[in-house]
């Protein structure tokens, strides 16, 4: 079906059919848009081949930049691999060098020596410390996706004696957000039917139509009157195909502007949230997967970076520590292991998401570097991600319908369309004579039940042709443009509404991650002075 569009294409009745013909679909469903023009081309599989320069050539680069970026990812997992490598073996070879050391000196010496090893541990463990509680708070946004736990709250899922992750937890808000943030800035319905103009769509797949509709005339003439169809030449199946096609361009445009009107309803449509709502909620690690992709850098960012700061405050703790005495010493580490939890997860935050603008940095009135959010900073190249996986998930021909038929109230109204329409075309291609003898010749009720097979018949030839599928596909992606677009437009944003992609998952529950810092860093430091005592 057509993947990047979003109404009931000729094509995308090709998938949708099986849903229609079980509830008496009409024999073809055909899109309507603007007013006839001049005669339209026929080119079929040569759109496959041909393509507008620019879109190809950003899409080329779109898959060159995902293609690097995967490639800088597996570089880097194996850089990192081998780091740690090489420090767990110069790690073993130091404890072991150390203590043949530490074994050939005097009780004394060993004494001094284990006093020194302890004090020279603060900053380390500072370091290890806040890297750790930094990693299992940003895990705690996440994971698990399912309460775990012994008991929860009544009326307040995720919460009690256990833990559900934050952005799971709050599925159905997080969804919303993310598309009230992004939605004035991204196409919708109607903008993306808009740009289709169905006959054009039509017409690119008119030679698997006429095939479509020839099949069904042989298959349903052979079941219901198999001595006429022998007598029926290939030549006279081909020409009332050929006229079926021409009433369903000429006639197209009724059907796609009443598709345009009904999903474009910002109530019962889906130009709204209730997609992606329903999307995230029912699929929880894809609303995970949403926005660890757009943050990963960011969450490794906030990690790194809390450990140096933890390394650095630990160095200003063993100063302190080694200079103290009594109950002073003894309530320093946890004390100042909370505030550094605290402060360090808060600051990590903070150099996130702000300053949202540029602030410049001049030294004696030379510009020299601007200082603005990491996360708003990648700004150019999170919208690229950004729309890729907007387009995928959301934007494609069989989300949206699985969407709709969870939708009773625009479903029936979209079938009713549907139905009115193609009882309309069906009747005027079979003309006055069949309209009204066959009726007659045939009875009422056979000819009914002839053209129900016939409905049926056209509907699932539809649905196996795969050719017209990749066709029309190939063409809705082209001509509406919807990654290319989305993604420029989000380019645009201004750094205050783009900060809300992502921003929002750290502001509902904030303070759980800069608190945990704090709970973590007490008793951390409690365990220090069990140790160093």
């Amino acid at each position: 079906a057509a993947s990047k569009s979003l109404p009931l294409t000729a094509s995308a009745a090709a998938t949708a059919a099986p849903n229609f013909a079980a509830q008496s679909a009409p024999a073809v469903l055909a899109p309507a848009a603007p007013p006839a023009g001049p005669p339209l081309e026929d080119p079929g599989y040569r759109l496959l081949e041909e393509g507008d320069s620019d879109d190809e050539e950003f899409a080329a680069k779109t898959r060159n930049f995902v293609r690097q970026i995967s490639e800088v990812k597996k570089t880097m997992n194996s850089l990192w691999i081998a780091i740690a490598a090489l420090l767990v073996v110069a790690s073993v070879l130091a404890l072991c060098l150390t203590g043949v050391a530490y074994e050939q000196l005097v009780p004394a010496h060993q004494h001094e020596a284990k006093r020194v090893a302890l004090l020279a541990s603060i900053p380390i463990v500072a370091c290890l410390f806040t890297w750790f509680h930094i990693w299992m708070a940003i895990q705690m946004m996440f994971r698990p996706l399912e309460f775990l736990g012994l008991w929860q709250f009544p009326g307040v899922p995720g919460m009690g004696i256990g833990w559900q992750g934050v952005v799971p937890r709050k599925a159905s808000r997080m969804a919303s957000m993310g598309y009230g943030c992004a939605r004035p800035y991204i196409q919708g319905p109607r903008d993306i039917m808009g740009a289709v103009n169905p006959r054009s769509l039509v017409a690119k797949t008119r030679p698997q139509l006429v095939k479509v509709i020839e099949q069904a005339l042989s298959k349903v003439g052979a079941e219901h009157f198999p001595w006429a169809d022998r007598q029926m030449g290939p030549n006279s199946k081909k020409k009332i195909a050929e006229t079926a096609v021409d009433r369903i361009i000429e006639t197209c445009p009724t059907l796609w502007a009443t598709f345009t009107e009904l999903l474009s309803d910002t109530k019962e449509g889906i130009d709204n949230d209730g997609m992606f709502v329903k999307v995230f909620t029912e699929n929880k690690i894809l609303l995970n997967n949403f926005f660890l992709s757009l943050g990963e850098r960011e969450f490794r960012f906030i990690e790194h970076c809390g450990a140096v700061m933890g390394f650095i405050c630990g160095l200003i703790q063993l100063i302190a520590f080694n200079n103290l005495s009594g109950v002073t010493r003894e309530i320093f580490l946890p004390l100042t292991g909370f505030f550094l939890g605290i402060f360090s997860n808060w600051l990590a935050i903070q150099m996130v998401f702000k300053p949202v603008f540029p602030v410049p940095v001049r030294i004696f009135g030379w510009h020299i570097y601007d200082i603005q959010g990491l996360f708003i900073k990648r700004q150019q190249e999170v919208c690229v991600l950004y729309s890729k996986m907007v387009v995928d998930n959301f934007l494609n021909f069989d989300k949206i319908v699985d969407y709709l038929m969870t939708q009773p109230i625009l479903w029936n109204k979209l079938k009713a369309a549907y139905l009115e329409h193609n009882t309309k075309v069906m009747k005027e291609a079979l003309g006055v004579i069949a309209n009204w003898l066959a009726p007659l010749a045939l009875g009422g009720q056979q000819f009914a039940l002839l053209e129900e097979s016939m409905k049926t018949a056209l509907v699932q030839g539809l649905y196996e042709a795969k050719d017209i599928h990749k066709i029309a596909g190939r063409y809705v992606g082209k001509v509406t443009q919807l990654e290319k677009k989305n993604c420029r437009a989000l380019q645009l944003m201004p750094p205050d509404k783009f900060e809300n992609l992502l921003h929002p998952i750290f502001q509902e529950d904030e303070w759980i991650l800069v608190l945990l810092g704090g709970v973590l860093g007490v008793i951390v430091g409690i365990a220090q002075i069990y140790f160093l005592s």
